[in-house]
């Protein structure tokens, strides 16, 4: 057999690596995602109180043992696989196999009951506590105490997590989906607790932190391993600029350095958009709502007759076409008919002012976030206001401010938004009504204590009869279904602490580009595209 010159086989070899090369195809490039957010960056507190923007980042840096898709399904996430015994009142989760950290370290089922016990100890608010009531030994959990041991968070082996219940509970799941429920966090030092950098933040992925200019701008990069199921565009790097005002975040997107402007800023909506650029509207589920609170722990508006000349003061269609709503009084709690919100009346408003001995007039501060829908009409509400006689001084805040003035700050009146943690009507009552003891559900505090909705709100219904003289009827139990919703709308008109104001969509503005901006309904535009799985 002759043999093949040296000279052809070198010759042969290029061939072959030209051919491999150019079939393979060019390299792809690195691609990054440029998200303005139209506000103050939120602290690491991925247990703290729901925050839209705080979930979204947390979303792309950690995720749960189950997960809500797009659709509202709940699926396994962290968790391989759920077991559920016959009497529902234990679930069993089994760990995906060799589930670690983005930074390589071992994730196992300690982790899981760490993060769940130690949202029950919070002090300022008891949306944790709230949503696990139904586990075994949450009762016994105290706000403010050390570390506590729930016994019905059981830990078998590092890959198995089982919660047992006290009664079963429908909505166990869709609970622990919620950002930060059941999201582990891998402490990476002393100073990687609430409150610290995101860049001691260590989660599951598929994004970690690799750069912060702390208030200014925060970097994600993609972990290493495979990629999110469902993803169908994501980028190699997420850069999340903050900005204060809506000058700033337009300069960013006519300098092409925005392909997401969300939050989008207070006022924005008055300039043109540049070219290639569109506004985008999207319906939330559950629905999200600007809501007016009038505190009644303090004087004026401790006397119904103050909230109700404040409420009767209000032309309830001129902030609803200012905040673009198409219905003026559609429904307020999920299954109740729509809500019969208290008619423009100067008489009422005189009369009330009489009956509460106020005069001709009152004074009271209202605070409201200055970077989102409430301040497009908050100075509408003054003037209105105003020429009844009824003065109210402004009080825009953001940031740590506007979170403290939100759960405990002396304001007589809140413009607040507020999205449920879940469709059903309890939810929505949860977040309204405060319990008999302890620090309230969700973002801001009505401070108004009832126990007409105990047989909803609480653990296990009262045995005991409504109080004698009692001017509302008792509340059906939680078995009760046909008219529960409309009985609990009507006790909250006639209360006048909360007045739903309008209902609010998600919106934002996008750049068209090969990297679309994804949507979730309950959690809004994602930087991370995902298709229903």
């Amino acid at each position: 057999m002759s043999r093949i010159p040296r000279h052809l086989r070198i010759a042969a070899a290029a061939l072959l690596a030209f051919v491999t090369l150019t079939c393979a195809g060019p390299r792809a490039r690195p691609t990054t995602f440029a998200w303005v957010a139209g506000k103050p960056e939120p602290s690491f507190d991925p247990q703290g109180p729901p925050d839209p923007v705080r979930w979204a980042l947390g979303r792309l840096l950690n995720h749960g043992l189950v997960d809500e898709d797009s659709t509202g399904r709940i699926l396994p996430s962290a968790a391989e696989s759920i077991e559920v015994s016959d009497d529902r009142l234990s679930y069993t989760f089994h760990l995906r196999p060799r589930l670690t950290f983005v930074d390589g370290a071992p994730c196992g089922s300690e982790d899981f009951r760490a993060t769940l016990e130690t949202g029950l100890t919070r002090s300022d608010h008891a949306t944790q506590s709230w949503l696990l009531a139904s586990v075994r030994g949450v009762e016994r959990v105290r706000p403010g105490q050390r570390q506590h041991t729930v016994a019905g968070i059981e830990t078998p082996d590092p890959h198995t997590l089982v919660l047992r219940l006290t009664r079963p509970d429908s909505l166990l799941l869709r609970k622990l989906a919620l950002p930060g429920v059941s999201w582990p966090w891998r402490p990476v030092g002393p100073d990687s607790g609430p409150g610290s950098s995101w860049e001691g933040a260590v989660g599951l992925g598929p994004y970690r932190v690799a750069r912060e200019d702390a208030g200014r701008q925060l970097v994600l990069a993609r972990a290493r391993g495979p990629r999110t199921p469902g993803a169908t565009s994501a980028p190699d790097t997420i850069n999340v600029r903050f900005v204060i005002g809506a000058g700033r975040a337009l300069a960013l997107l006519r300098a092409g350095n925005a392909d997401l402007v969300w939050p989008v800023p207070t006022g924005f909506s008055e300039f043109p958009l540049p070219a290639g650029c569109g506004e985008v509207v999207r319906p939330a589920f559950p629905t999200r709502r600007l809501l007016l609170v009038m505190r009644p722990d303090r004087p004026p508006t401790n006397k119904a007759e103050a909230r109700e000349a404040l409420a009767h003061a209000l032309n309830h269609e001129e902030l609803v076409h200012a905040l673009g709503d198409s219905l003026p009084d559609p429904p307020w709690l999920t299954g109740a008919p729509p809500f019969d919100f208290p008619a423009l009346d100067p008489e009422a408003v005189r009369t009330a002012l009489a009956r509460g001995e106020f005069g001709r007039s009152l004074h009271v501060l209202m605070s409201y976030d200055a970077d989102g829908p409430a301040a497009e009409v908050a100075s509408i509400m003054q003037g209105q206001w105003a020429g009844l006689g009824l003065y109210i001084d402004l009080h825009a805040l953001r940031g740590q401010k506007l979170s403290g003035e939100l759960i405990e700050g002396g304001s007589h009146l809140l413009l607040v938004e507020c999205q449920p943690l879940f469709d059903p009507f309890t939810a929505q009552l949860a977040a309204l009504v405060m319990p008999a003891k302890g620090p309230g559900v969700g973002e801001f505090r009505t401070m108004w204590r009832s126990r007409e909705f105990d047989s909803w709100l609480a653990p296990r219904p009262p045995a005991r009869p409504p109080a004698h003289g009692a001017t509302a009827p008792p509340l059906a139990g939680p078995e009760t279904t046909v008219g529960a919703p409309e009985l609990a709308q009507q006790r909250l008109g006639e209360a006048t602490v909360v007045l739903p104001l309008a209902r609010l969509p998600w919106r934002w503005v996008e750049r068209g580009g090969p990297l679309p901006v994804g949507f979730h309904p309950h959690f809004g535009p994602q930087c991370l595209n995902t298709r229903p799985r």
